[in-house]
Order: C-alpha cells, then structure tokens, then sequence
C-alpha cells in the first residue's frame, strides 16, 4: 500500500539487526534532522554492532571557489553538530567531484535509497529531509530481496574501493 515515507524509513531503522545503509542528495538540521535521526541515532548509540555508512552530497556554491578541505570541515561540522543527534557517528562518505571548481567536471551524488540488513531496500525520490518525508509526493518502494539489496550495497562499496567515493575527514 501507499505509506508516508518517514513511516517507511522508521520501520527500516527499527528493523535493522547489522547495518543501515542511507543515501541521500539533501539532509535536514537542527529539530528536523533530529526528528528524522534520532531514533537512528540512539539505537547505533546503545547498539555497537549496528553499522550506519551515510552516503551524501557535500556541495559547493556557485563561483565558489573556497578551498575543498574547508567545505568539508564546515560539512563535518554541521554534521556534527545541526545533522546527527548521537554520540556515536555514521560513517560518512561523499563524491570528491561534488567539490571541483570546475563546473563541467563536477558532479552530485544524487542516489536516494537505503539497504537495511543486506535484506530489503529503499529505492526512492525521497532526500533525508522533514519536507520529503512528511509532505512532499514522492515515490519509492521496499523491495525485499537479498540479490537486490546486496547488489546496491555492493555498488556503493565498490565505488568506496575506488575511491571514486571518499570518507568525510573528521566523520
């Protein structure tokens, strides 16, 4: 059937035995972020075996041309303390070519999906924000089948093996 989105993310999370993998162009913060990932945040706080890798957009204004290793201190930062509401952090991760001066080599992660347990996945329209999954129409669905769930972790680790995705220093 039909489900607000953040009904369907909050089973997800609550489900997860082993891992969380969470892709998203946008996040909120503050209470938005908190609402959002509070829950989340308190279980991998009390659960040391639960492993959350966060897959994410940092970006760089127009014209910007502010150093990279700053904009990814500022992202930490806000990460740290207006996205993620626990103790224990996520791994982050981000796409090195979202930062490029260059406006014709930069690019976006702009995948929006989450594998829960190498089980079941989240393929969906939806960002990591109060508006996508509250109010705005989106599409998405659940598909649970550990051939497809693994195959998307599995593509998001290999770009992590290249190194085409990098971890967020500080994170």
């Amino acid at each position: 059937g039909s489900r607000d989105t953040a009904v369907v993310v909050r089973e997800l999370f609550r489900d997860a035995r082993e891992s969380i993998l969470i892709a998203s162009y946008a996040l909120d913060t503050g209470s938005k972020a908190k609402a959002l990932f509070g829950n989340l945040a308190a279980r991998m706080d009390a659960e040391p075996g639960l492993r959350v890798r966060l897959f994410v957009n940092v970006h760089r204004k127009y014209q910007d041309q502010t150093a990279e290793s700053v904009l990814l201190r500022e992202f930490a930062d806000t990460f740290r303390h207006k996205v993620w509401p626990g103790e224990r952090l996520p791994e982050v991760f981000y796409d090195p070519r979202s930062l490029a001066t260059e406006p014709k080599t930069r690019a976006c992660l702009h995948a929006k999906c989450i594998v829960v347990d190498d089980e079941r996945a989240l393929i969906t329209s939806a960002n990591f924000t109060e508006a996508a999954h509250e109010r705005n129409i989106e599409a998405g669905t659940v598909i649970a089948d550990t051939i497809l769930a693994r195959a998307l972790r599995a593509q998001f680790d290999t770009l992590v093996d290249h190194e085409s995705l990098k971890r967020v220093p500080g994170l």
